[in-house]
């Protein structure tokens, strides 16, 4: 029989069609995929958190009790009364402490300490108004001697002049001056027409703290059309709590007795103690506590 006419062997069929099996499934797998009508859509990106600037914390400090409650509105037509803190300077902490009332009382600096403008500063930034107090000759000198910065009867009118210039600079936002000691000078009208031009030429007032009764202060302040104001009461020459207490009760007589008055203190722990336990109750007492420079005249 010849090759011509011989069929393929079943073996061969099989061989065949396994081959264009795995022929045709190569294809389909290895095939690129249609194109869709849209492409896949990106997943969203988290959208990136902004970042907070770093700032930092602002360091809590304990308030008095006088800084924490609001204050009460009270009646404008009151009797007025007024504080001042004197003796400022020495050191920052009494500065900072009276920084933080909410009451409106003043702050006299003394010049050319240390922590002089640093005090200023921390008054200035509580929005407590700033005094020089300023070194004046007292009684007893050179025995008593008031500190650095001091205006003597000894020097010329140029020299006073010279030297309150120079002690304003280290006590910087001071609207006002008043006497350190000073029993002397305040009583010696040379000076305090020294004194009074360069208050003048600024327009700053001057606070007679008193500190004798034959003072000429408030009167030759007035005649230089220097604004001026004198001090009634002071609320610690004996530093106890008791005695404090008596003071202010004093204060509140003389503002009701008078229309208003100014106290004078220091910046001893137990006046600042007192005066945060006693000044939420003036209002209660018929009393407003204002701002030095509203007294002034």
């Amino acid at each position: 029989m010849s090759r011509r006419g011989r069929r393929p062997s079943p073996a061969t069929v099989f061989f065949a069609l396994l081959s264009i099996a795995l022929a045709i499934a190569l294809f389909v797998k290895t095939r690129p995929p249609a194109p869709s009508a849209a492409p896949p859509r990106e997943p969203p990106r988290p959208s990136p958190t902004r970042a907070r600037p770093l700032v930092p914390p602002t360091p809590r400090r304990p308030t008095p009790a006088a800084a924490e409650k609001p204050a009460a509105p009270v009646p404008s037509g009151m009797p007025r009364a007024a504080i001042v803190i004197d003796d400022l300077g020495n050191e920052l902490a009494p500065a900072v402490r009276i920084a933080g009332w909410r009451f409106p009382v003043a702050g006299a600096v003394l010049p050319d300490l240390r922590w002089s403008a640093a005090s200023a500063e921390a008054l200035a930034r509580g929005g407590h108004e700033v005094l020089l107090h300023l070194p004046m000759e007292p009684m007893g000198y050179p025995r008593v001697r008031p500190g650095p910065g001091l205006v003597l009867r000894s020097q010329s009118d140029a020299e006073i002049e010279r030297l309150l210039e120079e002690d304003l600079a280290t006590v910087p936002g001071a609207i006002g001056v008043n006497n350190h000691m000073g029993s002397a000078a305040t009583a010696d009208a040379r000076v305090m027409r020294a004194v009074s031009r360069v208050l003048s030429r600024r327009g700053l007032f001057f606070l007679d703290s008193r500190t004798t009764d034959a003072t000429v202060a408030e009167k030759t302040a007035e005649e230089n059309s220097v604004r001026a104001a004198s001090r009634r009461v002071f609320l610690d020459d004996v530093a106890t709590d008791e005695a404090v207490r008596v003071q202010l009760d004093e204060l509140v007589r003389r503002a009701e007795q008078e229309g208003s008055a100014i106290a004078i203190g220091h910046p001893y722990p137990v006046t600042l103690f007192a005066l945060e336990r006693e000044m939420p109750r003036l209002s209660e007492r018929g009393v407003r506590l204002v701002k030095v420079s509203e007294l002034v005249r």
